[in-house]
């Protein structure tokens, strides 16, 4: 694989820490042979020796030149080959003058050694070669007329053996130095790839790194005319593991379950030949596994059972049993696609697909689900065109007191005029919105809309009453969402008892820390909270009171069969009215659609209700014109 910027980083870095020793140690040297040289330059001189004298104080003066240059420009590399140049003349110098009273081959051992040390391995070798030829050639033929000293031919001989393995263990050193260098990046550059390839928790492939293996694969595919199933898998429930018993907790289930799946996968039936590259970890808690060589699209369902049996019974991590499974979704290559994103992309529409059909199952990629995955990406897409062109509305359904029939709320609707969604209506595109993240601007649009509009019907029509307004369950887990609502009141004056914020019962979990942080924050913001579509949800009584809730929605569907056969329905209205009073919470009936409805919900002493019978959803100057009137 090709090197990573971060792997590129970490090299330059470790580059830099030798660049820099380099740096200090030329400058070291240098400045301390400048001192040395013109010191025993001048004794030269003074004693007589003016031509190791003369030698001796040009190569201080190259050395100070050399030093100026290195701390002007930093240039290690050029400082190096300079101060080597002046290390080599030195020691040809005292091999050919014999130095003080002849004392010049006892200089030239640590000349050398350092001029070694100063350079690189190979150049090291180069300069030791020319070194060694020249001194032989001085010593051992008639280019010895050049001497300014005699030397015998044992002096001679030792000199050579002792300076070849001297040398040569500097040389050793420098290697083995080098060959540390070496490792130590080769190591660097393994961790930093096991980092940018592979997921750090569970050690599989990670999302870059599967992205490159399955386009290999389907080369490979291609070239061999064979089938490839590609398995999405998402955690049904994980969220509640981290809210319930933190990440740890749930880093730990995710690991077991990482190795639970490499299990799996290694079938004793051999239905496919397992490859480390069959698996990947793409984020949180969704995985994929690559299915190569498959004979029928029907034996990547074999592997999906298995991998659902794992949560049989429950899933157990350190002695507790997670209430976790997993939706998964099949595309097949090539007959769902041949492409390696749209083959991706639709195994994660059939996980969905699974989700919306119960969880805990596998679904194949189907045409239905290409059908409804090209209208969701429709529907994305008319979503942001509204939100830049302005396409959302409001419209505002009267909420009335049961007792007296005033007007003592609105809740405001959203409504979409874009071309791009016509015949799409909220059920449609919020889930949509809800999915994409879009959710979270189209909140905030519709409660800084609905909030201007509050203030002015309170400034010029004396209105006294809430304005209702949805939120979408995404935000429960928005830790922005209390101060962006805090930021819109104070930024229209609104006092925020005049403010109801309605959440769907069917978005609250038992036990989500994060969702009821969210409530609180908002409750002490001092908006009132609303359950909507209650009774539709999972809510447990006796868990009322640890939400900050203010009032109950009556879902329209009980509404609806007050007057059923059913008695299990029939009596849902009273059973929520008893539940409101025993926790002195407000009471709305929506989808009030008949007198015999409403003067029931009035004798059962509800407290609002809302539906056609009362109003319809009214454009802004109906309402406008409603309460005038």
């Amino acid at each position: 694989m090709s090197s990573t910027p971060e792997n590129i980083i970490g090299q330059q870095e470790m580059l830099a820490v030798r660049q820099r020793r380099r740096y200090t140690l030329c400058h070291v040297l240098t400045f301390l042979g400048v001192l040395f040289l013109a010191a025993f330059g001048g004794l030269s001189l003074v004693s007589g020796s003016h031509v190791l004298g003369t030698i001796l104080l040009i190569n201080a003066l190259v050395g100070l030149i050399n030093l100026y240059l290195l701390k002007r420009s930093g240039n290690v590399e050029r400082a190096a080959k300079i101060l080597s140049g002046i290390l080599f003349v030195l020691s040809m110098s005292l091999l050919i003058t014999g130095g003080e009273n002849n004392t010049g081959m006892l200089w030239i051992y640590p000349i050398v050694a350092i001029n070694l040390f100063i350079n690189r391995f190979w150049p090291a070798v180069f300069v030791f070669s020319i070194f060694s030829i020249a001194s032989a050639l001085l010593l051992f033929t008639p280019l010895s007329a050049l001497l300014m000293t005699s030397y015998s031919l044992t002096e001679s001989v030792r000199f050579m053996l002792t300076m070849l393995a001297l040398n040569s263990i500097c040389l050793a050193a420098l290697r083995s130095e080098e060959q540390a260098y070496e490792t130590i990046m080769q190591l660097h550059a393994d961790d930093i790839r096991q980092m940018a390839y592979y997921d750090k928790l569970t050690g599989l492939p990670n999302r870059w790194s599967f992205k490159t293996n399955l386009e290999r694969m389907l080369n490979r595919a291609e070239r061999d005319k064979q089938r490839i199933g590609l398995l999405y898998i998402d955690l049904d429930n994980f969220k509640q593991v981290n809210d319930q018993h933190g990440h740890e907790a749930g880093d730990r289930v995710l690991l077991k379950f990482s190795e639970r799946l490499l299990d799996v996968i290694r079938p004793n039936d051999q239905l496919y030949k397992p490859q480390t590259e069959s698996l990947a970890r793409l984020a949180g808690d969704e995985f994929v596994v690559l299915l190569p060589n498959i004979k029928d699209p029907l034996d990547a369902s074999t592997v999906a059972a298995r991998i659902l049996n794992i949560f049989k019974g429950g899933f157990s991590v350190d002695d507790v049993d997670h209430m976790i499974y997993a939706s998964i979704g099949i595309a097949v290559y090539p007959d769902d696609s041949a492409d390696s994103k749209n083959l991706l992309h639709h195994a994660d529409a059939a996980m969905y697909d699974a989700k919306n059909n119960g969880r805990n199952c596998f679904k194949f990629f189907t045409q239905d689900i290409a059908d409804k995955l090209r209208e969701r990406q429709l529907i994305e897409k008319g979503l942001r065109l509204a939100l830049n062109e302005a396409h959302f509305s409001l419209v505002y359904m009267p909420i009335f007191a049961c007792k007296d029939s005033s007007i003592v709320a609105v809740e405001v609707l959203l409504r979409c005029h874009s071309p791009a969604l016509k015949g799409y209506g909220p059920d449609q595109f919020i889930p949509v919105a809800e999915a994409t993240g879009l959710i979270k601007d189209i909140d905030l649009w519709v409660i800084d809309n609905a909030l201007e509009a509050q203030g002015v019907l309170q400034k010029e029509h004396s209105f006294s009453g809430k304005i209702c307004i949805n939120i979408s369950g995404v935000e429960l887990h928005n830790e922005l969402f209390s101060e962006q609502v805090k930021n819109l009141l104070e930024h229209h004056q609104i006092k925020p008892n005049c403010v109801e914020l309605e959440v769907t019962e069917t978005a609250f979990v038992a036990g989500d820390v994060t969702c009821l942080k969210t409530l609180n924050a908002l409750n002490e913001l001092g908006v009132s909270l609303a359950l909507d579509d209650f009774g539709t949800g999972y809510t447990a009584f006796n868990q009322l009171i640890h939400y900050p809730a203010h009032c109950l929605k009556i879902d329209r569907s009980f509404v609806n069969d007050l007057f059923s056969e059913r008695e299990a329905r029939n009596k849902m209205v009273m059973i929520i009215q008893s539940l409101a009073k025993l926790y002195d919470l407000r009471v709305i009936a929506e989808g009030v659609e008949t007198e015999a409805q409403m003067t029931y919900l009035k004798e059962l002493g509800c407290d609002w209700a809302q539906g056609y019978y009362l109003s319809r959803p009214l454009p802004w100057d109906d309402f406008c014109a409603l309460l005038k009137s």
